[in-house]
């Protein structure tokens, strides 16, 4: 049995997440860890009656982008798109699935004290109680 049997990764298509999935999909499989991958549309800048048509829209793209990249059989993917705060619905779902690690891409966006993790990511380091890896 794997000490980790299962990672979140965070995905919000920039070049860093596409990073965090690559990475993501190496440690799954030499890990033998099931790969999950989260996007969320961020309950602030959406409007609940069109919420749920640009979240289909959105797990539909980020399937072709993510999840449907991958042909090989040998690491277990699955994708899920959620409305919410972002790093909140990001440590929702690692704590559902009992996932030990959550990787996600740095931004760099943000206040002086986020400078090198951006918002999301500084958010997840203090909020999950995982092992966050953060990726430039």
């Amino acid at each position: 049995m794997s000490l980790i049997p299962r990672l979140v990764v965070a995905y919000d298509f920039s070049d860093p997440a596409r990073r965090a999935f690559e990475l993501a999909v190496f440690m799954g499989r030499q890990l033998d860890a099931a790969v999950h991958v989260v996007t969320v549309l961020d309950s602030k800048e959406s409007d609940a009656e069109v919420a749920s048509k640009e979240l289909e829209d959105l797990r539909q793209l980020l399937e072709m982008r993510t999840c449907g990249t991958v042909t090989a059989d040998d690491v277990k993917l699955e994708c899920h798109a959620l409305v919410g705060e972002p790093a909140d619905a990001i440590v929702d779902m690692a704590r559902e699935l009992d996932a030990p690690l959550i990787i996600c891409g740095t931004t760099g966006k943000g206040a002086v004290a986020r400078t090198l993790l951006g918002s999301v990511s500084h958010e997840l380091v203090h909020k999950s109680g995982a092992i966050v890896m953060s990726v430039p």
